[in-house]
This record gives C-alpha cells, structure tokens and sequence, in this order.
C-alpha cells in the first residue's frame, strides 16, 4: 500500500500527497503560531523563558513552513505544471 504512494507517477495520486503534505505542513505552522501568539499575549516572557533566539526561530520556520509547505504545495497539487487534481477533475 506505501509503495503505490511513494512510487506513483499517476497525477491525481501526486496531487493527493502533495495535499497531504500541505495539511501536514499547516498543522504544525499553526502549532508555531499559536506558540508565537501565546508568547506575545502578554508582557515579558511567557512560554520561551527569555529565549529569545528560539522565538525568532519560531517565526522564521512558521513563515517558511506556511510559504514553501503550505502554499506550494497546495497550489502545485491543485494547478501544478501537470495540472494535477483540479483541472483532471474539470476535464472528466
């Protein structure tokens, strides 16, 4: 069952695992951002203690993890270079 995932070259399963990743991707960015935003609720330092080398990690992994996990893949699975999901789906 693995192997037809990860060894796949049929475009709608590509545009399933490129979906995945992106839902796997802004779950744990939404994780970030709830760490970054309960930090920030109040003064001084809340969750981090005084870390504040691991808050700006924080938000630099939410951005790129949001950007390049969440976005692209989301848009290349649905409109990418093969037309993966979307535009099969709207020819059949």
């Amino acid at each position: 069952m693995v192997q037809r995932w990860l060894y796949s070259t049929n475009a709608k399963d590509i545009a399933v695992l490129y979906f995945m990743l992106a839902i796997f991707s802004g779950m744990a960015g939404t994780a970030m951002s709830l760490i970054i935003r309960l930090e920030l609720a109040a003064p001084g330092s809340q969750y981090l203690h005084g870390n504040s080398q691991l808050f700006n990690v924080l938000v630099v992994g939410h951005a790129v993890l949001m950007i390049f996990f969440l976005v692209m893949p989301a848009l290349i699975g649905g409109f990418g270079k093969d037309k993966n999901m979307k535009v099969m789906m709207m020819i059949k």
